[in-house]
């Protein structure tokens, strides 16, 4: 499945959350030849404005988002009739009374993209209540294994959600709010936990980040990454309240965890329980790809030398990326600035999962 179009289903209630009038939800449903973007690549569009996500940009985009406009069309005599540059219109009802469209764009012919290629996008009208039920369904053919259906007449897409990747940030302060920021545009799940409350405010992240604020050692005890004896501790039932809710466990193998809180101490523990999550999990499970910590070079050569003192071993120590960032001949990318690492230290999880 495209992971930017599963990221956006996974946003829909987020994106129309309060808003009285439904949007058009555009969905890349079959190609042939050379297209900008394959089967499953969405886009969210409102009064044909583009909302969030794409289907390749460019006349194809611009057209899309005229004939996702219905309800302008029936009053307005200059927008563009989609005849004129698709081959086939095909339009049904759906079982709640809403509209679907199915629409044919030759690239080369009529849009005059040279990759030449042919679109067939799909057009589904959605409200508050099916853009939760979409984004149920893909949380659910995730765990599942099932497929994800986006039908039209007797055609259906048939697609694989699979778990994004994990971006889980400890600790809220400038750096966090920078990358999360920088991070926003990539398909990838972005976490970030930290006790303070007036630094888990979601005002200060970027739309889509999923922002706790409880205490980041709790969580993982939550999780089952401390050890079954830590679920039940007093940090980890504090955290787990009744009716609160708490974010998934991510999994362990699609996880990048980064280490940046406010106390030193808290982060040795942190690295700690995050080196160490695959053996304490209570089954076999892989390791955290990428373990991360910020810091000066004083405080890295303190924090590993006291990780050995407790036993850490040494295999596990140099999986440790401290100080985050990315290294260019030697020297740490950008300066110290909250932007600054932020780039430095997407870029050098892109390096990772690219």
């Amino acid at each position: 499945m495209d992971a930017e179009g599963q990221r956006l289903l996974l946003r829909l209630p987020e994106l129309l959350h309060a808003r009285a009038k439904p949007a058009v939800l555009v969905t890349v449903f079959a190609t042939q030849g050379s297209v900008p973007r394959r089967p499953g690549a969405r886009m969210l569009c409102r009064e044909g404005r583009l909302v969030a996500g794409t289907v390749g940009g460019g006349h194809l985009e611009d057209q899309a988002l005229r004939d996702a406009n219905w309800s302008s069309r029936d009053s307005s005599a200059d927008v563009d009739d989609p005849q004129a540059l698709a081959s086939e219109v095909h339009e049904e009802a759906t079982e709640s009374g809403t509209t679907r469209k199915l629409i044919r764009y030759p690239l080369g012919a009529k849009l005059a993209q040279c990759c030449g290629g042919v679109v067939w996008l799909h057009f589904e009208e959605v409200d508050t209540a099916r853009a939760q039920w979409l984004a149920d369904q893909v949380a659910a053919c995730e765990r599942t294994g099932h497929a994800l259906e986006t039908v039209f007449g007797n055609r259906a897409l048939y697609e694989h959600p699979r778990s994004l990747p994990v971006v889980a940030i400890f600790g809220g302060g400038h750096v966090a709010a920078a990358l999360a920021r920088v991070l926003q545009p990539l398909p990838w799940r972005v976490l970030v936990v930290d006790e303070r409350p007036e630094w888990a405010d979601t005002a200060r992240f970027a739309p889509g980040t999923e922002v706790v604020c409880a205490q980041p050692l709790g969580i993982l005890a939550a999780w089952g990454w401390i050890g079954d004896a830590a679920r039940t501790s007093t940090v980890a039932q504090r955290v787990q309240a009744p009716g609160r809710r708490l974010p998934p466990a991510p999994p362990l193998g699609a996880t990048c965890a980064l280490v940046m809180t406010h106390d030193h101490a808290l982060d040795r523990d942190l690295v700690e329980a995050l080196l160490l999550a695959q053996f304490r999990y209570g089954a076999p499970m892989p390791r955290l790809p990428f373990v991360g910590m910020i810091g000066s070079r004083a405080k890295v050569a303190a924090t590993r030398q006291r990780l050995a003192r407790r036993g850490v071993p040494e295999a596990e120590l140099l999986r440790l990326v401290a100080p985050i960032g990315l290294v260019v001949d030697g020297r740490p990318l950008g300066g110290n600035a909250p932007g600054e690492i932020a780039v430095s230290v997407a870029a050098q999880l892109l390096a990772l999962h690219g």
